[in-house]
């Protein structure tokens, strides 16, 4: 694992260290979360979890979907700042294999992307499956961390030398790595995820996107 996939990999309820009530009851929500699935998890079981009161936890989240809402960014977050991360880290390599086909230089990221998802353990499962069960109160964020992800990915291709990309295939793309992971956390629901059989999947993925970009004409 690399240096930046390692620093990233860590569950998804971690909050700002200035608040550590707010923290304790994310950790206690992700636990009862994991443990339970979202839909028959109780207020009451989160309070049990964290060991907070009620007061104390209707000072800090207005509700269980207050909580999931949080839980959701904090793993969006995670995920961007991983690959992000990642992308730095390697730009030098990128730059030295110039030739080399760009989704074959995106794997550390798409590494430090599973490695977030597979260590939130079974939250992952909850968090992946619940964006899109029907009248799910994460839609609204699935769909801006969708596009967030899109931009990305955009960016990294204009990047690479790649020519610009039909954004309906570009979403399509992150729909697919969002399905691959969707089916880790189903197949491997205590976290156990095969990143490397996943990993391959999305480079698979990727790799419609690897189209360079057309040479400026010369002039005449």
């Amino acid at each position: 694992m690399s240096r930046t996939a390692e620093s990233h990999a860590r569950p998804a309820e971690g909050a700002e260290p200035s608040d550590p009530v707010r923290s304790r009851i994310l950790r206690g929500a992700a636990r009862v979360f994991g443990e339970r699935g979202y839909g028959a998890s109780s207020v009451e079981a989160i309070l049990e979890a964290a060991q907070v009161s009620r007061r104390t936890f209707y000072r800090t989240f207005r509700s269980k979907e207050d909580v999931l809402r949080t839980l959701f960014d904090n793993s969006v977050q995670m995920l961007v700042r991983a690959v992000r991360d990642a992308t730095v880290e390697h730009r030098a390599a990128r730059e030295a294999q110039a030739q080399t086909q760009a989704h074959d230089l995106a794997a550390p990221a798409v590494d430090a992307y599973l490695r977030v998802h597979a260590n939130a353990g079974p939250l992952a499962r909850v968090l992946l499956l619940e964006q899109f069960s029907p009248g799910s109160p994460l839609a609204e964020q699935r769909n801006r961390a969708f596009a967030t992800f899109s931009k990305l990915m955009t960016q990294a291709s204009a990047n690479a030398g790649r020519a610009p990309a039909d954004p309906l295939l570009v979403a399509a793309v992150v729909a697919g790595i969002n399905q691959v992971c969707v089916q880790m956390a189903t197949d491997h629901p205590s976290g156990n995820w095969d990143v490397g059989r996943a990993k391959r999947a999305i480079l698979r993925i990727l790799s419609v996107l690897d189209v360079p970009a057309a040479a400026p004409a010369s002039a005449e």
